[in-house]
């Protein structure tokens, strides 16, 4: 795991599972250390065998993710660098901040993306996140949150549908403009085929509410597509300023492979 087990993130993230019977913590043990397990780890699989668990099986599969990443991806642990952070709201944005960088690993790893780099950005601001590859390009991907996911989550019934595609349509064109100039400028700078993905992740993917999943802001996949649609549209009107954004992905809760990817891409 990363050096950072003593670390006000872990303690709060990993806090959960100091509340499970020893024999439940060694079974986890045993997933953690079964790569095949891993692969095979789908949200809708029935791994905890009382109610009091499945609360926590976002905390657990938060875990194996985290293991994975630490033993696959050069520069993982760069993800949790520590901040000078004195609030108790700058620490959940920073805790927020990492959840979406390891889900940001876990799409590429489950992607089949190779070569998978965690880029450290505190040498440089405007460096990108994370560096891949697949055949024919380099990827480089930028992750950031769609901000309104929270407080929508958790009031869903002050927001109407309609609402609702106004402010997820407006976290994602503020992701573009905020994030795609660093994609640009690596894309640029940098020999050989390189294109751009766009992460985006409410944070929450680990813990919210199953009954949720496969959607964003409680919109279904048709609007969340036809969202992503009319951003392309927009930005393809602009010529060659939005050439190397080559996806936008969205996530939609804890299982990967039900995550929004415009284009399509096979997960």
């Amino acid at each position: 795991m990363p050096d950072f087990l003593n670390g006000i993130l872990t303690s709060r993230l990993l806090k959960a599972a100091r509340k499970l019977p020893s024999l439940e913590l060694e079974k986890e043990k045993k997933y953690l250390e079964d790569e095949d397990y891993y692969e095979d780890y789908d949200d809708d699989d029935e791994v905890y065998y009382s109610g009091s668990y499945k609360l926590d099986s976002g905390l657990y599969y938060l875990e194996h993710t985290l293991y994975y990443g630490d033993q696959n991806c050069k520069g993982f642990s760069c993800i949790f660098k520590n901040s000078d952070v004195k609030k108790y709201q700058e620490i959940e944005n920073l805790i927020a901040e990492i959840l979406v960088q390891v889900k940001a690993y876990e799409f590429l790893s489950k992607a089949g993306f190779k070569n998978i780099a965690r880029i450290d950005r505190w040498k440089n601001e405007l460096i990108i996140d994370f560096l891949s590859y697949k055949p024919r390009n380099y990827y480089e991907l930028m992750a950031t949150q769609l901000y309104s996911g929270k407080y929508i989550d958790e009031h869903p019934y002050e927001y109407g549908e309609n609402a609702k595609i106004r402010s997820l349509t407006n976290d994602i064109s503020y992701a573009v403009n905020q994030k795609y100039p660093q994609i640009a400028g690596y894309c640029r700078n940098h020999v050989g085929p390189h294109v751009g993905i766009l992460f985006l992740s409410t944070s929450r993917d680990y813990f919210g509410d199953k009954n949720l999943k496969n959607s964003v802001y409680g919109l279904d996949v048709t609007k969340l597509n036809a969202i992503l649609n009319n951003e392309f549209v927009k930005r393809e009107q602009e010529g060659e300023k939005y050439k190397y954004l080559n996806h936008i992905v969205v996530t939609t809760g804890r299982n990967i492979r039900k995550a929004i990817i415009y284009p399509n891409m096979k997960i």
